[in-house]
């Protein structure tokens, strides 16, 4: 039952990527349309995932192309509804969105590519001050670091992305309704100017990835770990008894975590939720269209840095 209601919730979100219909899907569809959000979801991202799906690798190349595609939403939407799996939906979403670039790519068709972060539109964000600041921290972090890399010239480290770290930073900040800026003048550069090509992640020790990639990767891991109040009370319903694997931790952050569409209609968060986070960073539980915008945020980083060489595979993104 939980493997047909996969594929069929499956077909349903590939069908307007595909532009046709399978046939003799119309009970299998009444079959996963009983499922809640967050168990429906979380089987559709277990087909598009190759590290959750047993028939992963006997579709055919553009099948599996179609269905890991849709995971990247999927998995956002995990990260929204489902109780406790913030983290683990953001950083799937991210895994799967870059397989699904690196499979477009291959079959030589328009390939998603990762979302610019923006919030210039965004007017409310119920996540709490706490972990607002946090974000915006580590966004300042990665956009000062950027621009020291810039300055000496590494390989894609540019203005242009360090401006957009700055300027979510900034955002972040407003929103959070907080006090006292988390921002700092300077951050220290030692690691940086030491290692400006390669380094080795310390929150994956053994891991050496393309410094920027690292940059960006650090960035996403913010956003989960800021998260992680969100992982014990996020609204949704649970997928326990859905039949689906246990979650598991993300590297360096304190839930479980992947998200294409980071650029998507801004109007989703702008009124999210009807609490205010205030200065004390106490608030209740986000609401979905929080979640949902915060996880389209950490995915879109967490996808940049794979494209720019992190590693994806599960045991270095879940430990």
């Amino acid at each position: 039952m939980s493997r047909l209601a996969a594929i069929a919730t499956a077909c349903a979100l590939v069908a307007p990527l595909a532009g046709c219909a399978a046939p003799h899907l119309e009970s299998r569809n009444a079959d996963a349309s009983k499922l809640g959000t967050c168990e429906s979801a979380y089987l559709a991202a277990q087909t598009g995932t190759p590290a959750l799906s047993d028939g992963y690798a006997a579709m055919p190349a553009m099948m599996r192309y179609l269905v890991t595609r849709a995971a990247g939403e999927a998995w956002i939407t995990v990260a929204s509804a489902c109780t406790s799996r913030f983290a683990e939906g953001a950083m799937r979403s991210a895994q799967v969105s870059y397989a699904a670039e690196t499979l477009g790519a291959a079959l030589g068709v328009a390939s998603p590519t990762p979302p610019t972060v923006d919030y210039g539109e965004v007017v409310r964000l119920d996540a709490g001050a706490d972990a607002l600041s946090a974000m915006s921290l580590a966004e300042d972090r990665a956009g000062f670091a950027l621009e020291v890399l810039a300055a000496r010239g590494v390989d894609n480290a540019t203005l242009a992305a360090s401006d957009n770290h700055k300027t979510a930073a900034q955002r972040l900040f407003s929103l959070s309704g907080a006090s006292k800026d988390p921002r700092r003048k300077v951050y220290a550069v030692d690691q940086l100017i030491a290692h400006p090509d390669t380094i080795e992640d310390a929150a994956a020790p053994g891991v050496t990835a393309p410094t920027v990639a690292v940059i960006e990767m650090d960035c996403a891991r913010a956003y989960l770990d800021a998260m992680g109040g969100a992982d014990d009370g996020a609204t949704g319903d649970s997928a326990a008894g859905s039949g689906a694997a246990g979650s598991s931790e993300a590297a360096g952050s304190s839930g479980t975590s992947g998200s294409s569409g980071a650029s998507g209609s801004s109007s989703e968060a702008s009124d999210a939720g009807a609490s205010d986070s205030g200065a004390s960073g106490t608030t209740a539980s986000p609401s979905r269209k929080t979640l949902d915008w915060l996880a389209r945020m950490a995915a879109a980083r967490a996808w940049r840095a794979m494209e720019l060489g992190y590693p994806s595979a599960d045991s270095v993104l879940f430990r």
